[in-house]
């Protein structure tokens, strides 16, 4: 009666949808106030109807808000709702899909007697138990987990007025796996951190903006001679003398107000000491972009301060090193050269080195090697440390534009604070020569690429004193290997004599030119031809000689390897199949193989430095054709066509010809390369396919039978005239229709099954009867012959189907 009556009043507002007094519902629906009242109550509880004001009076109208079993169903939060017996009333997705249920499979079962208890396992008797508590009233909020596949969640269970005011409760879980991990993480992140603070070096700490300090680690609190206990809480400026109090509070309050960074550097005072540190501060902030704290690490540079301080003091000898150096030296910052020595100065073609000063680095770097150039510095600037790059090949461009081949190692250093990078190169476009000859010459043989950097020394008597990276490396070792050493431990017995005599004479004051010796590697068994050259300074206050060695073993090795490699690439030449030559930009003949010499039965010297065209491989008809081509492959072109050749007596051989530009290092033609390939025996080959397909065409044309090819799609690719006139379609028409679209639907899938047959190569061929669907509409009957068309590997491709029109036939016999 109470569901009838609520029904009831529902159906009145329904149709008074601008809404009705309690006084005028009792009098259509004919039940007294207080029975109208308390069902109206209830629904306004379930959200079924709302109320509003007018005057003194209520006003009652059915609700037009969405459903709330609407609005949960799209949460991706797990909502379930029972009634006081434990029956699930309501289920979202989402829930359900936990569940692996569906929600009609859910819907009115006892939640004890769902997936649910396998869900939770033991956390089951615990949720149940907050669920009957939640029917009698009792809200609960907390953490169920982990639970089924690892999942934890953040669960709620409220008292709930159901539809028609009913008693129940609601269940929303969060699933909050995700959340939990991260704490963990971020637990775990936040101690590690810790840790490396408490056992870090530098001083750590962390300012509030009330200039309290809210963190110091250990080592901080000791550098004050306290704990760290004893510290944090306190104002920062009860820490410090008065004057570095200012200059902190000073940096502090500017970064409080821009929330920027800072880094300097400043004293301390430590144990009476002046000690140096590197300050970085760094704004914490509070989501509001506010800073809420300063974070701060300084590290002692007191050492570092002290090796600038003897660095400078070493300036000018470093600079007499640079200065004397066979090799370019160039140093820049940020790009921007600063030092330049004279053979920097005379390898890019300027007057002085000054006149180098100021310029970008760049402006030097041929535009092939600026990305690689670039990414070199970036390695070399991108961290604090001394970092040397390897030695590489790139191009320059001298001041006036020219390139030039160089050999390039750099290493990057601070001066004075700032990251600065030494270039040291030399030209090398002598040796790109060499080996630009040496790899036409051994063209399947790899550049011989072996560089070397001069190395600078000093020595006092017979005494070392200063030797740089370059020269260790020459001799094999570090620099520690030969300093305080006696340099003649590192000359070849050989020429001990002869090289300390020169060391006489130019410490008596008489010129002695560069010259070659043999040295010994640091383990004293390795010999090296090295050119020396060297001259006379002083050194700490007394004489020495300060000079530099360049390793020319390599240059000597090349030299050999060319006249052997050259010998090699004969022994190549010559035993090929195919006709090759070397000739003049002009077309004059300057070498040819064995293989062509052979088939014309000549002897080399009979057609070498004759033009090409007048070597007697070819007839009077053909020389014009070769002469033309030559001169286009004198501009740069790659010729290539296929012309017949004259051998001995009636021998000929049709050749797949082609002629190559080869360049110098400058770009320009310097010889032609021409090749022959045989291919007389392909060539009537393709003859006879041309003759074969040519007789196939006739055939397919003029042939007694209607011809069709269709691809492996079944799509027609050609048909004969005959064919097109059978069904009255013309060959462009068929290539765009399939044979079902020919074919009668009841005859279709006949004629698939045997194709497949015959594309898995179960039958040779396919012949039947059957009737076809002209272009108007017609039908015709057709005697159909279908065999396989394949490629050079045996693979069917398509097919040819063959058709004779038996139309007239089939009507004389029905």
């Amino acid at each position: 009666m109470s569901q009838q009556t609520a029904a009831q009043i529902k159906e009145v507002l329904r149709k008074n949808p601008q809404g009705l007094s309690i006084t005028e519902i009792v009098r259509e629906v004919h039940i007294n106030r207080n029975t109208a009242g308390r069902h109206l109550e209830k629904m306004l509880i379930s959200g079924q109807v709302e109320m509003r004001h007018f005057g003194m009076a209520k006003i009652y109208a059915l609700a037009n808000r969405v459903p709330v079993s609407a609005v949960l169903s799209i949460s991706s939060e797990l909502i379930l709702q029972l009634d006081n017996s434990t029956r699930i009333v309501f289920i979202n997705d989402a829930f359900a899909h936990f569940l692996a249920t569906p929600v009609n499979e859910l819907m009115g079962k006892n939640i004890e007697f769902t997936p649910l208890v396998t869900a939770f396992d033991d956390f089951f008797p615990e949720f149940l138990a907050r669920v009957k508590a939640g029917l009698d009233g009792t809200e609960w909020q907390g953490e169920i987990g982990p639970v089924k596949g690892g999942i934890t969640f953040s669960s709620r269970v409220a008292p709930t007025a159901l539809d028609h005011g009913q008693k129940g409760v609601s269940v929303i879980l969060e699933d909050i796996t995700g959340r939990k991990r991260a704490d963990k993480l971020l637990r775990e992140s936040e101690e590690r951190y810790r840790i490396l603070a408490e056992i870090s070096n530098d001083l750590i700490f962390l300012i509030g903006r009330d200039d309290q300090v809210q963190y110091i680690n250990s080592y901080s609190a000791g550098f004050l001679g306290t704990t760290p206990a004893n510290v944090i809480g306190k104002s920062r400026s009860t820490l410090f003398p008065p004057e570095i109090d200012r200059r902190q509070g000073r940096i502090l309050r500017q970064i409080f107000t821009d929330g920027r960074s800072a880094h300097s550097e400043g004293p301390l005072l430590k144990d009476g000491e002046i000690r140096w540190f590197d300050h970085a501060l760094v704004p914490l902030k509070d989501p509001d972009g506010s800073v809420q704290a300063v974070l701060g690490v300084s590290r002692d540079i007191t050492e570092r301060k002290k090796s600038e301080e003897t660095l400078r003091s070493s300036e000018e000898r470093y600079r007499r090193l640079i200065w004397r150096s066979f090799d370019a030296i160039v140093i820049h910052r940020k790009g921007i050269i600063s030092l330049a020595n004279r053979a920097a100065a005379n390898l890019l073609g300027t007057s002085s080195p000054e006149d180098l000063v100021g310029k970008n680095i760049f402006d030097f770097v041929h535009p092939d090697y600026q990305a690689f150039a670039r990414e070199r510095i970036k390695v070399m600037t991108t961290t604090e440390e001394l970092t040397a790059v390897d030695v590489a090949e790139e191009k320059f461009l001298k001041i006036d534009g020219m390139p030039i081949d160089v050999e390039v190692v750099a290493t990057s250093f601070i001066d004075n604070g700032e990251s600065a990078v030494q270039v040291v190169f030399r030209d090398i476009t002598r040796r790109k020569e060499l080996m630009e000859k040496l790899r036409q010459s051994e063209e399947k043989y790899r550049n011989l690429i072996e560089h070397s950097q001069s190395g600078v020394f000093i020595i006092q008597g017979r005494l070392i004193r200063y030797v740089n990276s370059a020269f260790a490396r020459i001799l094999g070792g570090v620099p520690g290997d030969f300093v305080m050493r006696d340099f003649s431990d590192f000359i070849a017995p050989e020429d001990l004599d002869f090289v300390l005599d020169r060391g006489h004479l130019r410490q008596q004051g008489h010129p002695v030119e560069t010259y070659e010796c043999r040295l010994l590697k640091r383990d004293g068994v390795t010999r090296i031809l090295a050119s020396l050259d060297a001259g006379v300074i002083s050194y700490e206050g007394a004489p020495a000689s300060m000079g530099s060695i360049r390793d020319i073993t390599e240059q000597r090795r090349i030299d050999e390897a060319l006249k052997e490699s050259g010998e090699k690439l004969r022994a190549v030449f010559d035993s090929t199949f195919q006709f090759t030559g070397m000739m003049t930009s002009e077309g004059i003949l300057i070498d040819v193989n064995r293989t062509a010499l052979n088939f014309l039965e000549r002897r080399r010297e009979d057609v070498i430095n004759r033009p090409f065209w007048d070597t007697g491989w070819w007839r009077v008809e053909r020389m014009q054709q070769l002469q033309n081509a030559i001169a286009e492959a004198a501009k740069g072109a790659f010729v290539r066509y296929e012309v017949e050749l004259q051998g001995s007596g009636d021998k000929t051989m049709i050749v797949d010809f082609s002629i190559k530009p080869v360049y110098d290092s400058d770009g320009n033609v310097r010889l032609l390369i021409a090749e022959g390939r045989d291919i007389t025996e392909r060539k009537h080959t393709e003859e006879a396919l041309r003759e074969t397909e040519e007789r196939f065409r006739k055939v397919f044309e003029d042939g007694p039978l209607g011809m069709a090819i269709l691809g492996s799609d079944l799509r027609f690719m050609l048909a004969n005239k005959l064919f097109c006139d059978m069904l009255g379609y013309t060959a462009e028409e068929l290539q765009t229709k399939t044979f079902a679209d020919i074919t009668p639907p009841g005859h279709v899938n006949t004629d698939l099954a045997e194709i497949r047959k015959l594309y898995a190569g179960t039958i040779p061929r396919y012949r039947t009867d059957k009737r076809y669907i002209r272009k108007d509409g017609s039908e015709m009957w057709g005697a159909l012959t279908v065999g396989p068309l394949r490629d050079q590997e045996g693979n069917i491709v398509s097919t040819l189907a063959l058709v004779e029109d038996i139309t007239e036939q089939k009507r004389s016999a029905s």
